[in-house]
């Protein structure tokens, strides 16, 4: 069946089919480029049965041995070309027509809005207007929301559908010019050799990165997840958490450079790279993060003094009324004292306040989440000094807990996006004839997965 004509795609705002091909004509090709790379291959196993003839003797003969062995080569070299050009034109058959499918889907969708946000109509008009005429004309404005509603709907259909074709053309192509990229193609230069030979060293041996970077990604999600599970229930075991969270990041980060190389090569997804990253970046944002939690810990306990000393001359509790009252019996200055005692007073308050400290409730998970041990006791401190002195040191109260908070939270959220990421696209080995055990997907939300986020630009 044929594409819509340019006119058809006006609903869309578009003049011109946005997903333009012919799977059938790519797939008659790819048949004949596979046909072609067969004959080629009958063709070799004939030379390669002459080179290997050693009933003639003689010169000549052992020159046409060799030249036959050259030949044989040579033509190898054009039939792995045009096998893989064909499997790589065969991949984006069912890729092109997903993409025409969800555009012809979004045409179809937006027709009947489009349709209706351009239809004439003669609404009442004039001061004195019935209920009846009211409620029509607010129903008119109604439907034309809705129709406008379902218009952009359908543009965001359109959008996934081209997103799709263009990140899927873009792999295939970068696998036709891998395979173009061999023994029988004219380089034109060192760094071009030295590239298209790490490419194909990546090619090579995608299968076992992607495997290597998949095992490392479900070790650093677990380590994660055990991690924060003994943060929480288990006491006395800071060092070996702090020890799970460092393997986690350098798996994670290992795991991201391998990514890294595999997309760059297109071999893999920039999608399953931007993943790891983003756990990297919540990673390095927290230990920043925790590093604040020792300077508010550090300058909440210097600012105690002042605190104090505001505490004692302006305050209203028990030490500031018996400072008062000595101050009064002796003439001294209510200020001078406050300084004089101030010191010890907020040592010894500082004291207390920290005494068997611990972050308990929301605070506790955020900084299990996000805050190695050192850091949730630098939290705690501070957010225990800080209290204590919170009419004086409200501001650097609250900084305290936004810190903590926001460490919390990014390295909840880069948790889930790993596990969110394992369960919507699946756990899936590749092996050398992929796929290999363990190939775990949830029926329907793997192929969701990658519709939506469109992440694959590697194979599928």
């Amino acid at each position: 069946m044929g594409r819509p004509p340019g006119y058809q795609w006006q609903p869309l705002g578009l003049d011109a089919d946005p997903v333009p091909g012919d799977p059938q004509a790519i797939s008659t090709e790819a048949a004949h480029l596979a046909s072609v790379a067969r004959t080629i291959a009958g063709q070799i196993a004939a030379l390669r049965k002459i080179a290997g003839d050693d009933t003639e003797a003689g010169q000549h003969a052992e020159k046409i041995r060799t030249t036959a062995g050259s030949l044989a080569g040579s033509l190898q070299a054009v039939a792995v070309r045009y096998t893989k050009v064909s499997s790589a034109l065969s991949g984006w058959v069912p890729e092109l027509e997903q993409a025409q499918s969800l555009s012809i889907r979004a045409l179809n969708e937006a027709e009947a809005p489009y349709a209706r946000l351009n239809q004439a109509v003669l609404l009442p008009s004039g001061p004195d207007l019935t209920s009846g005429q009211e409620q029509e004309i607010a129903s008119y404005h109604a439907s034309m929301q809705r129709a406008q509603d379902q218009l952009d709907t359908a543009k965001a259909l359109l959008t996934r559908a081209t997103t799709l074709r263009d990140t899927q053309a873009a792999y295939y192509a970068a696998k036709i010019n891998q395979a173009s990229d061999d023994s029988l193609a004219d380089h034109e230069s060192l760094r071009g050799d030295i590239t298209s030979g790490f490419d194909h060293l990546v090619g090579d041996v995608s299968w076992e990165l992607r495997d290597v970077c998949t095992g490392l990604e479900i070790l650093a999600t677990a380590a994660a997840i055990v991690a924060f599970a003994l943060a929480q229930f288990v006491p006395g075991v800071d060092l070996i958490v702090d020890g799970i969270v460092f393997g986690a990041f350098f798996a994670t980060l290992a795991a991201g450079v391998g990514r890294f190389v595999l997309a760059d090569t297109g071999n893999g997804s920039w999608w399953d790279f931007a993943l790891d990253a983003f756990a990297c970046l919540s990673f390095g944002s927290s230990r920043f993060l925790g590093a604040t939690a020792k300077i508010l810990s550090d300058g909440a306990e210097d600012a105690a003094k002042s605190a104090m000393v505001t505490e004692l001359v302006g305050g209203t509790g028990a030490k500031a009324a018996e400072l008062a009252r000595f101050a009064s019996m002796t003439g001294d200055d209510v200020g001078e004292l406050a300084d004089k005692f101030a010191p010890k007073l907020a040592q010894t308050a500082v004291r207390v306040a920290t005494a068997d400290n611990e972050l308990t409730g929301v605070w506790k998970v955020m900084a299990n989440l996000g805050s190695l041990s050192e850091e949730s006791r630098q939290f705690a401190r501070a957010l225990a000094i800080t209290a204590r002195f919170s009419d004086s040191m409200g501001s650097a109260n609250t900084l305290a807990k936004l810190a903590l908070t926001t460490s919390g939270i990014s390295a909840g959220l880069a948790a889930l996006t790993g596990i969110g990421s394992l369960v919507g696209g699946g756990v899936e080995f590749d092996g050398p004839d992929r796929p290999a055990w363990p190939n775990w997907h949830i029926p329907g939300v793997s192929h969701w997965y990658k519709t939506t986020f469109e992440i694959p630009t590697g194979g599928t």
